[in-house]
């Protein structure tokens, strides 16, 4: 009673989140900002509701969520690339680095688009399932990856906590990490049969909580009231006294 309870808590949190999310995503018009993070979010609760009206393990049960999985694990790919594009300056050197990793991700996508097609998208092929895993994994990798890099430049780069890429950025990273972690342990059989999969599904709804604490409350974007008083005239009179001051020195 407890592990349903549990479970069904875990998979219908993180799908509330995202749709809230996607909501307030559009009323603040930042999908034009983020359109593959707002893709990310469309997709995966809408995956969830169909499988919803898929109860019974079926070919069409798989065929829809390991579709759903493979781009699912495109789009996160794609939003490390867009989180690079907001965070770093456009310096020319960064520019050619971040075009290079965006020409290595697109032939990572259209690898694993053609390995979809020609496995024809097939329920239970071993060739589909293994080269969606792999690129799960290197995804989450990669999302580790960026959230150390991101950590270690921000004092460098002047970035702040409040950013959405921020945000973006140490919500999938945060999960990947745990993820991967809970993955190690399940092949070294500390984490086995129901542990593991409550694990990952609380490690993606710590993920998806992150990214609710920085898109749903208003303080990330509340509109300045008032500027501080500057009296100029005090401003001007100081400046002239610094002046007046070293004519009569020189």
């Amino acid at each position: 009673m407890l592990f349903s309870l549990l479970t069904k808590t875990l998979w219908i949190l993180p799908l509330v989140l995202q749709v809230a999310i996607a909501i307030v995503m559009l009323r603040r018009k930042l999908v034009g900002a983020f359109p593959i993070f707002f893709g990310y979010t469309v997709l995966v609760p809408t995956r969830d509701i169909v499988l919803l009206f898929l109860r019974n393990p079926g070919n069409a049960y798989s065929f829809v969520y390991w579709w759903g999985e493979a781009i699912a694990v495109l789009l996160s790919l794609g939003v490390i690339f867009e989180a690079l594009r907001h965070i770093f300056p456009p310096y020319p050197f960064l520019g050619a680095v971040l075009k290079l990793v965006w020409i290595l991700g697109g032939m990572t996508a259209v690898a694993a688009l053609l390995m979809l097609i020609l496995s024809g998208g097939s329920t239970g092929a071993d060739p589909l399932l293994e080269s969606i895993i792999l690129l799960e994994r290197t995804s989450r990798f990669l999302q580790v990856c960026l959230l150390i890099i991101v950590i270690s430049l921000m004092s460098r780069l002047g970035l702040t906590w409040h950013q959405y890429s921020i945000g973006i950025v140490a919500g999938f990273g945060i999960y990947s990490a745990l993820d991967l972690a809970t993955l190690q342990f399940r092949g070294h059989h500390f984490v086995v049969g129901d542990t593991f999969v409550l694990i990952r599904s609380a490690a993606y709804n710590l993920g998806a909580i992150i990214w609710a604490a920085y898109f749903l409350p208003s303080w990330s974007r509340l509109p300045v009231e008032h500027l501080p008083r500057t009296n100029l005239a005090e401003w001007n009179e100081a400046v002239t006294d610094y002046v007046d001051q070293w004519y009569r020195r020189s």
